[in-house]
C-alpha cells in the first residue's frame, strides 16, 4: 500500500488536504477480527458471488480502517453508510457515533487497484481504473461517456483511462457518480469546459499516480 498526501486548490481559494491510499494488492476474502463491519457490510460481503469483489470490497474498508486508526479514530464509534433513492446509489459516508470530526471519502477499485481519498472541507472524489478494462479501445461505447470533443483527444487505452476516470472522479466529489449523465460534463484536460446538469457545481481536478498500467483520479467540490 502507498499514501499519497496532496494540497488541492479548493474551491474558495484555499487549500485542501487530500490524503489518498492505493493497494495493488487485494486482502482476503475473509475480514479479519479486529475490523468492525455493519450489518449492511456483512450482507454485502455475503451477496458477492466472486471472489474477487469480495476481495476488493474488503480491501476498501481497511484502507478506511487504516485511515481511521492513523487519525486515532476507533474504529467501533464510526459507520461507512450508504444512500440509495430514486437517483441511485450515492456514495458512501463516514458517520460517528462519538463527536469525532471525520473527512469525506471515497473508494474506487479496478481489478487489483484498490483507491480511498480523505478530505477535510471538501467533498472528495476518486477513481481508478486499469489501462486494460479499455483495450481494444471500443469507440461506440465510450461516446456513451465521452463527448465528441472529448472523443478527439483518446488515442489509446491510457487516454481512455484517464478521461474516465476523471469524470467518475469529477461525479463522485459532487455525490452522484454516473447517476449523472457523464456526457452533460465535458473536460479540457483537468479543467471543466461546460457542465450542463442541475447538478453542476464547481470543481477542482488532479490526476493521481498508481504504480502499474492504470490511470487515477481525485476531485474536489
Amino acid at each position: 500500500m502507498s499514501i499519497e498526501l496532496m494540497h488541492l486548490l479548493g474551491l474558495d481559494g484555499r487549500n485542501v488536504d487530500v490524503e489518498v491510499r492505493i493497494s495493488t494488492e487485494l486482502a482476503p476474502a475473509v475480514p479479519p477480527d479486529w475490523l468492525p463491519l455493519a450489518d449492511d457490510d456483512r450482507a454485502r460481503l455475503a451477496a458477492f458471488r466472486r471472489e474477487g469483489d469480495a476481495r476488493r470490497f474488503l480491501t476498501a474498508r481497511l484502507l478506511i480502517a487504516e485511515h481511521l486508526r492513523f487519525a486515532g479514530v476507533p474504529l467501533s464509534e464510526v459507520r461507512l453508510l450508504r444512500r440509495v433513492d430514486t437517483a441511485g446509489e450515492w456514495k458512501p459516508v463516514l458517520r460517528s457515533t462519538g463527536s469525532w470530526q471525520l473527512p469525506s471519502v471515497s473508494l474506487s477499485h479496478s481489478d487489483s487497484w484498490v483507491v480511498a481519498a480523505f478530505a477535510h472541507g471538501a467533498e472528495v472524489g476518486v477513481d481508478v481504473e486499469a489501462h486494460a478494462a479499455f483495450d481494444p479501445l471500443d469507440r461506440a461505447m465510450l461516446s456513451h461517456a465521452f463527448t465528441p470533443r472529448e472523443m478527439l483527444t483518446v488515442h489509446s487505452p491510457r487516454d481512455a483511462a484517464d478521461l474516465f476516470t476523471c469524470k467518475e472522479a469529477a461525479l463522485k466529489a459532487i455525490g452522484f457518480g454516473f447517476a449523472i449523465d457523464p456526457l452533460a460534463l465535458e473536460l479540457d484536460g483537468y479543467r471543466v469546459h461546460r457542465f450542463d446538469s442541475s447538478e453542476a457545481r464547481a470543481l477542482a481536478l488532479s490526476p493521481l499516480t498508481v504504480p502499474g498500467a492504470a490511470s487515477a483520479a481525485v476531485a474536489l467540490c
